[in-house]
This record gives structure tokens, C-alpha cells and sequence, in this order.
């Protein structure tokens, strides 16, 4: 294009391209008037004051045009209506210049080397804007509601929980309650690079239309939303307190656990997020992530999506004392990709992932919750030149037997689940005859449960049940040990215990294997696949033995549940006399 020829970027020091808005038509109050603009490129050292823009591409079946530098020159209709906007608050504001980086504008796209190293100062960009105004989009009926209640619940009350404020809204609380839903499921939150954008600047504003709110007060709003019961907590609202999160972790260099927060759980956590380009599911997150982990990431759009992955894989297994990158890789049936990863390598492209044994508690804590492996680290070979690495671990057994166990428990609407003690102990007597567990002494029907559940400890009952992990936990304990087998818990407490494992076992089946042990995984596993532990695993894993044609000998299904053997239990020092090395493709 010619208006980047006539302004190229330099080769040897950091540069970026500003543009200023004209405010001499009436491009900001008509919408069939062009909007024109300058753009100019700047030594990054001492570039001028500017602004940087945050925003969703939106749809690019439709483009619109601008007047830049005298030329025509597409835009998204969403960055259109955010330039609009712009121009209007400038006017009313009275400024005669403002300056904006804007990526859409400011980075020839097609140009790949040029994208690949502004993305690579992406942090810088935006950290030293004077301010990132995150354009939200253009305003409805409810927008004015749900920024008086943001505004509402970001002011102090009195509670730690913004419960007085809640108290104060009664009157009005259903159509608020669906103003915020409306706003914060907007597509701009579901963004991949909003994280980095908003986590590294230094005060961002969130704009819809006219309406605007600092992001500080808008994660307050919702924590606080939240935390008073005034709506659950979701997807919507962790894709805000999320950011939050990070950004107070990624500004507090010393803070502790900010390693771990900023490494590979950054990017596990953010696989939900929505990018155009899947490279850019971890692209986006270099500049945010912890040294170690941004040190295995250089951007190159000329890579393959395969290769940037499986690149990403193999620097997190060099740099990590665990096996957590493997943990996060999902059943391959499960996912519309067509990308060809080798099978321990994560898709964090895939959607509507459910998370697997360790995600589900990973989300709420750095810490293991399990240590199947003990005290062993991960023992891997891999080279540059090939994609089949070796992981030495110990074989268990194999699966002799797939538990569908939804189709069990499937009540009448097949929509819900139906568990009660007694059904309980009819399942467990289904599996086996013996009334006790083999491998912890403990009774079948008990064991059975705390393998359906992944044996998981109680969250708060306000925490989403997409979310939520191990219920009935310690404080139910009495109940199951006693003579009845949970007789004594309620009619509401069963139904509660079935709506939540419903949402555990959404995506999973049990298994049962040659030994008699009880487990749970993704479903897609079948007979005859291996349960190992791996040196260095937080779980077990399935593995699936196959010959293959880069010499690898399995392919990883995905990390499973195996009750008895979650706590180290079968590495006591010994194992190296069973060690087998595993190659895995």
C-alpha cells in the first residue's frame, strides 16, 4: 500500500505510526461523510503523546473507508463507528490534536515481517500510551442502566461485598441485572488481545458510545456484583475479573505467585478467548507473560499455527518442573480443528473445552491438587528436528472396561442427572462384586463417588457450575461414613450433588480396568488403552499404543482421574526399577 511505502517503519531502532483525526468536517456527527485522517511515523524513544485504541475487529465480510493521508483506505465498520465516537469526544472536549495508534491502521497487515515485529512490541505500545481506550462498541436501549449500576456498585457502601448497594437497587435490580448481562457479554470482553492491551496499560477507559468508565472502577463493579449475590459468577464476568487479576498480578513485580499466574496458567486460562488468528492465542500473551515463558515465544507470522503450538509445548516442557502443558491438552474428537498437532501438544484454539481433571482445580489455585507422580520430575528427551518426544513414567494397566456413565445416571428429561445413595451402591455393586476398594480399603460405593466427582473439595455455592469443583467434601464426610451409605443426606442436598456432577462428568466417562482400579477421563478413551504415570505428572494419563509414522510408539489421549493413586502412591522410591520410556507423537 502506498501510504505505508511513503511511511515506512524503521529497520534499526523500535518506530511506530501515529494518526490524527481531522476535526475540521462533519465526519463525527453524519454517518455519509468520510472521516479524514494523517498518519505519521514516529522514533518510538520520542514519539509524541497518543492514545491507544482496544477494540474487535468485528466482521470483515463488510469494510468501510476513511480518507488517510489523501488516500482511501478500509476499515472494519466497528473501528468506523469507534473513530466516529472519537471525533465527536474530541470536539466536545475541546482538544485539537490527539494522536492514536490503532492497530488495524498503524500495522501493515499484509505485510508479515512488519506484524511480527510490532507485535513484538506490542506491551511497549500500549504501556506507554497515555491512556487505552477500550472501545466496547456502540450503545442500546439498556447501556445507560448498566453504566449507572457499574458506576453504582464501584462506589464504596459501607461492605466489602457491595451488599448495601444491592439492598438499594431492589426496586429496579431485574432490568439492571440484564443491562449488565447484556454489556458484559459483549463479543469486545471475549477478546484474546484485550488481555495484553488492558493488563499492561497504564489507565484504561471503557467506552460504549458516549458512556465511558475506568476499567479499575469497572472490575471493582463486577467483583462486587458478585460477590453480593447480584449476579453469579460466569464466563462474562471472570472474562472481566480476570483481567483484573492479571493486571494487578503483571504490576506487582514481586507479588507472590506471579510466576506461576503469568506463565503457562495465562495461557490455559485464556483459552476461551476469541482471536482471528489462532497464532495470536498465545501471540497476545507475550507481552504479559513472565520471563521465562516470554523467552519461548517469538512471533512469526510466517510459522505455521502447528509450529507455533508445538513450539510453545516443547519450551514450556524445557522450563517447567511438572507436566501441566500436557495436562491441558484436550480429546482430539473433541475439537473441529483441522490443525495436525502432535498429540501432546495443546489446541488452544479449540472451543468450548470443558477443562480436565487438574484445570478444573487450576483455575482457582497455582498449588497441585493432586501428585500422582510424587516427588519425581519429568524426565523428557525431544530435539529441534522432530516433534516425538520421550517421557519416562510407569505403566499401571489398561483399561478393560468404558463406564458411559451419563447414559447411567440420565434422568427421565435426559437433560439432568439423578444421583441418591442408593443408586450409588447399585452402580458400584454393577462394577464390582466386592463391597470394598481394593486400593484404599475404603467401601466400593465411596470409592465410585469420589472417582465420579474427581474427588474434589467444596468451592462456594455462588461460584458457577460450569466451574464449580468437588462438592460434598469434608463436611458431608460424617454422613457417607456412616451406616447408609449418605442415607441421612436431604432430598435438595441430592439434587444439588446431581446438578453438579452433571457438570463435571459433561464431558467424561469412567473406566474400569484390568486390576480393578476406578477411573475418570475425557471421553474418547476405550479398551485397551494404557493408564501411565509420568515422571513429573500431577495425574495419570492415557496413552494409546499405535505405530506411527514419525517412530513415535503412542498417542496421548489426555490426563485421566485414577482413584488410589493420585497421591504419589505407587512412586515410593522404587519406581526406577519399573521405569519404561514412553515415544509419543
Amino acid at each position: 500500500m502506498a501510504v505505508y511505502e511513503s511511511h515506512p517503519l524503521a529497520a534499526d531502532y523500535p518506530s511506530l505510526r501515529l494518526l490524527e483525526l481531522d476535526l475540521t468536517s462533519d465526519a463525527a456527527n453524519t454517518d455519509d461523510t468520510i472521516i479524514h485522517a494523517t498518519m505519521e511515523t514516529y522514533d518510538f524513544r520520542d514519539a509524541p503523546e497518543y492514545e491507544a485504541l482496544s477494540y474487535t475487529w468485528g466482521t470483515q465480510d463488510e469494510s468501510e473507508s476513511i480518507k488517510l493521508n489523501g488516500q482511501l483506505f478500509s476499515v472494519t465498520p466497528n473501528l468506523l463507528e469507534a473513530l466516529r465516537q472519537l471525533c465527536l469526544n474530541q470536539r466536545e472536549n475541546g482538544k485539537s490534536k490527539r494522536k492514536l495508534w490503532i492497530d488495524a491502521i498503524s500495522i501493515n497487515q499484509s505485510n508479515n515481517p512488519e506484524k511480527s515485529q510490532q507485535v513484538m512490541q506490542m506491551k511497549e505500545i500500549y504501556a506507554n500510551a497515555s491512556q487505552v481506550l477500550m472501545w466496547t462498541g456502540k450503545p442500546d436501549d439498556l447501556t445507560g442502566i448498566a453504566f449507572d449500576t457499574l458506576e453504582r456498585f464501584s462506589a464504596e457502601d459501607g461492605t466489602r461485598d457491595g451488599s448495601a448497594t444491592y439492598r438499594d437497587i431492589l426496586d429496579t435490580v431485574e432490568e439492571r441485572r440484564a443491562a449488565i448481562h447484556r454489556f458484559i457479554q459483549r463479543p469486545y470482553f471475549h477478546r484474546a488481545w484485550v488481555v495484553q492491551e488492558v493488563v499492561a496499560a497504564r489507565t484504561a477507559i471503557v467506552l460504549c458510545g458516549s458512556f465511558s468508565i475506568s476499567f479499575v472502577r469497572l472490575n471493582n463493579a463486577v467483583e462486587r456484583m458478585t460477590g453480593s449475590g447480584f449476579i453469579p459468577f460466569s464466563m462474562a464476568t471472570s472474562n472481566v475479573t480476570y483481567i483484573g487479576m492479571w493486571r494487578s498480578h503483571f504490576l506487582e513485580r514481586d507479588g507472590p505467585n506471579r510466576e506461576e499466574i503469568l506463565g503457562l496458567r495465562l495461557i490455559m486460562d485464556s483459552r476461551d478467548r476469541k482471536a482471528t488468528d489462532p497464532r495470536d492465542k498465545v501471540y497476545s500473551l507475550r507481552g504479559i507473560a513472565n520471563d521465562v515463558l516470554a523467552a519461548g515465544i517469538t512471533v512469526d507470522y510466517d510459522k505455521s499455527i502447528e509450529r507455533v503450538y508445538t513450539d510453545c509445548a516443547k519450551h514450556v516442557l524445557k522450563t517447567r518442573p511438572d507436566l501441566r502443558v500436557i495436562s491441558a491438552v484436550a480429546a482430539r474428537h473433541r475439537t473441529e480443528s483441522s490443525f495436525l498437532l502432535p498429540s501432546w501438544v495443546p489446541n488452544w484454539d479449540g472451543s468450548k473445552y470443558g477443562g480436565g481433571i487438574l484445570q478444573r482445580y487450576y483455575r482457582f489455585k497455582p498449588a497441585s491438587f493432586f501428585c500422582a507422580a510424587g516427588a519425581s520430575k519429568p524426565r523428557v528427551t525431544m530435539t529441534e528436528s522432530s516433534d516425538t518426544i520421550s517421557l519416562e513414567g510407569i505403566r499401571l494397566d489398561t483399561i478393560e472396561r468404558v463406564i458411559r456413565i451419563k447414559s447411567i445416571l440420565a434422568a427421565r428429561d435426559a437433560n439432568s442427572f439423578s444421583v441418591t445413595g442408593a443408586s450409588l451402591r447399585e452402580m458400584a455393586a454393577d462394577v464390582a462384586s466386592s463391597e470394598t476398594y481394593a486400593f484404599t480399603g475404603e467401601p466400593l460405593w465411596k470409592a465410585f463417588f469420589r472417582t465420579l466427582t474427581g474427588d474434589r473439595t467444596a468451592l462456594s455455592p455462588r461460584i458457577h457450575d460450569d466451574y464449580r469443583a468437588k462438592f460434598l467434601a469434608s463436611v458431608h464426610d460424617w454422613q457417607f461414613d456412616s451406616e447408609g451409605a449418605g442415607q441421612e443426606i436431604s432430598a435438595g442436598a441430592w439434587a444439588e450433588i446431581s446438578k453438579s456432577i452433571g457438570a463435571i462428568i459433561e464431558d467424561k466417562d469412567m473406566f474400569l480396568t484390568a486390576k480393578g482400579y476406578l477411573g475418570l477421563a475425557q471421553e474418547g478413551f476405550q479398551t485397551g488403552d494404557i493408564v501411565c504415570i509420568l515422571c513429573g505428572g500431577d495425574t495419570p494419563f492415557l496413552l494409546r499404543q499405535a505405530t506411527l509414522p514419525n517412530g513415535g510408539e503412542f498417542r496421548l489421549q489426555s490426563e485421566c482421574y485414577v482413584h488410589g493413586v493420585m497421591d504419589g502412591e505407587m512412586m515410593t522410591g522404587r519406581e526406577s526399577d519399573h521405569l519404561e520410556s514412553f515415544s509419543i507423537e
